[in-house]
């Protein structure tokens, strides 16, 4: 079975476009940030002596979870047979830490780490940098920085780059409360990027985006190439509800501005609620409505035929916290150097031949201790 990342199939007849809402406009944005630097002043007059856990957990923003959730189902011979069964259901192993054995709404299911810990688990021993693009308050960073600890992140700078004012100012207020987090606020637009604050960056860099690419429709591509050019060695993580991207029609419909086409999903997305095409027409139909992103997959898609990144895991919908229209998925790259080219590359899973450009193969690799990531393919 062959799956096509950014195919553009021909649909007939060319429909009318209809108008379809925007999305939130930097003025919108920036009152909701404000809302919330409002409330980091009210908790430093109140509680001046408290840590920035405490203001994280208060807004019930602080989800770390648990490092290794599959460390009872390994080492428990009671209950490996049921754990494994479970986790057999959607073809994983217990060395897979992205999903565990749960029980939901009574029945046997899965779940899924906190993000926060993924992207935990991508800091390595020469990390000198961790880069939020779209980071609003950075509340991101911040969790981050509460679960490594002050110890470990002394030889760590975190960058919170944002498109409001209001995002940054409320963002450097509360670093400035902690007084130990090497934080630095930085004005960003990913229609037009500029990241030349990490020009001088060594060792190795993370960057991330966890639901901010979606609020632009499309963003610049030299963001890749800015990146790939970059000293350091980065890791790249996106955590985005993009995942409808992948189907053909979907995303030629979108770039169409189809209308009508999505008028009709709206009418059925509360119909057939067990339906995985359902799922994914409902995350399409959100995506319109708000005038969501339509480029992200397809840059991914190019860089990975140019041969500037790796794929280290990708998990399509995976969970939908807050929003069941709006599922995340995750993207994990790595930056490489211009190499010979191999007769194939897995990109989790799936081998790219000259045959075809993704042909499926045995579902690929997991995580191994904790949640680090091992990469798929080596360039």
């Amino acid at each position: 079975m062959t799956e096509t990342i950014d195919p553009t199939p021909q649909v007939s007849p060319t429909p009318t476009p209809a108008p379809a809402p925007k999305g939130r406009t930097k003025k919108s944005q920036g009152v909701a940030w404000q809302k919330i630097s409002d409330k980091i002043d009210e908790f430093i007059t109140k509680r001046p002596d408290d840590q920035l856990a405490t203001f994280l957990a208060d807004l019930r923003e602080l989800d770390i979870g648990r490092k290794d959730p599959n460390h009872f189902y390994r080492t428990r011979e009671l209950v490996q047979p049921l754990g494994k069964a479970i986790l057999d259901a959607i073809d994983r192993t217990y060395d897979d830490n992205f999903h565990y054995p749960d029980v939901i709404a009574g029945r046997y299911s899965t779940s899924t780490i906190s993000p926060i810990r993924y992207l935990m688990g991508c800091v390595r021993p020469d990390t000198t940098a961790i880069v939020e693009l779209g980071s609003g308050w950075s509340v991101n960073l911040f969790q981050i920085y509460v679960g490594l600890g002050r110890t470990r992140s002394r030889t760590i700078a975190y960058h919170g780059a944002e498109y409001t004012d209001e995002g940054q100012e409320a963002a450097k207020r509360l670093a400035a409360h902690d007084g130990a987090i090497d934080y630095h606020a930085h004005s960003f637009d990913y229609r037009k990027p500029d990241i030349s604050f990490l020009k001088e960056a060594k060792g190795h860099v993370l960057v991330f985006t966890r639901h901010s690419i979606e609020q632009v429709d499309l963003i610049d591509p030299k963001l890749y190439d800015m990146l790939h050019k970059l000293g350091a060695k980065v890791t790249l993580v996106h955590i985005e509800p993009t995942g409808w991207q992948r189907d053909p029609i979907l995303i030629t419909r979108r770039k169409q501005k189809d209308g009508s086409f999505f008028e009709d999903l709206g009418k059925l997305n509360a119909q057939d609620v067990f339906s995985a095409r359902r799922q994914l027409e409902n995350a399409a139909w959100w995506s319109w409505r708000l005038d969501y992103n339509i480029n992200l997959t397809s840059i991914i898609s190019q860089a990975y035929r140019n041969k500037k990144i790796r794929v280290v895991r990708r998990e399509y919908d995976f969970a939908a916290i807050g929003n069941i229209f709006n599922p995340s998925s995750l993207y994990h790259l790595e930056f490489i150097k211009p190499a010979p080219e191999p007769s194939a590359q897995a990109w989790n899973g799936q081998t790219e031949n000259r045959a075809g450009w993704m042909q499926s193969s045995r579902p690929g690799i997991r995580p191994g201790n904790g949640v680090t990531p091992r990469p798929t393919s080596t360039a």
